[in-house]
């Protein structure tokens, strides 16, 4: 009996854990729409929000892995599942430091960049909404979690596929002098680590897929 009581502490972690790693990224979304506006304050304040939910992201990690060390599930599948929520605490990971790059450089935001932020946050969402779903289908439908295994496939190409156009767009916008190399430095650094958010999220449906494969022989 005890063996099961851990069994559904875990999981229970592990729903908060993921629940967690979205409210991070939601808050990612409403601090980008203060960066586009120039609203420094809110980006500060967000940027501090963030940090401390990810911080309670690595407490609910913690507690997890506590209790796989003392004995939840069986040898053969505690692996998969402790670096499954490593890797999904590192989407947490690079959703704070994205949005610490943000703060930390207060540019201001090129106008005409904004349709394709908000296109390329648009669908890092879904990829990030994506994971949390196919992990919660795990231990219901192992079938529909492979599906989703292949959406954030597709979803992060897309994704990558915006942050190529976007950086192009950068350049270009340096070289005809339309910004400075301080704004295209920060720019650019910013496109590329909201873009690991989709990368940190597609490493941990891999992971996902390696359960998957197992459970099913």
């Amino acid at each position: 009996m005890k063996f099961f009581m851990k069994e559904g502490k875990v999981e229970k972690y592990g729903r908060k854990h993921l629940d967690k790693v979205m409210e991070c990224y939601l808050k990612l979304e409403e601090l980008m729409e203060a960066f586009y506006s120039g609203d420094c304050r809110s980006v500060s304040r967000l940027a501090r929000e963030i940090a401390v939910s990810e911080h309670e992201a690595d407490e609910i990690r913690r507690k997890m892995e506590l209790e796989f060390y003392e004995g939840a599930f069986l040898p053969f599948d505690r692996e998969d599942r402790i670096m499954l929520v490593e890797s999904i605490d590192k989407v947490a990971d690079v959703i704070e430091s994205t949005a610490f790059t943000v703060s930390l450089g207060r540019v201001s935001f090129p106008s005409g960049f904004r349709e394709d932020f908000q296109r390329m946050m648009d669908v890092t969402e879904k990829t990030v909404h994506a994971l949390k779903e196919c992990v919660e289908l795990l231990e219901r439908d192992l079938g529909e979690a492979m599906r989703k295994v292949h959406e954030i496939e597709g979803l992060e190409d897309e994704v990558d596929a915006i942050e190529r156009k976007i950086i192009t767009d950068l350049y270009s916008a340096y070289r005809e002098k339309e910004m400075g190399v301080i704004k295209f430095m920060d720019m650019k650094e910013i496109t590329r680590k909201i873009g690991n958010i989709s990368d940190r999220a597609e490493d941990a449906s891999d992971r996902a897929l390696i359960i998957i494969a197992k459970r099913r022989g």
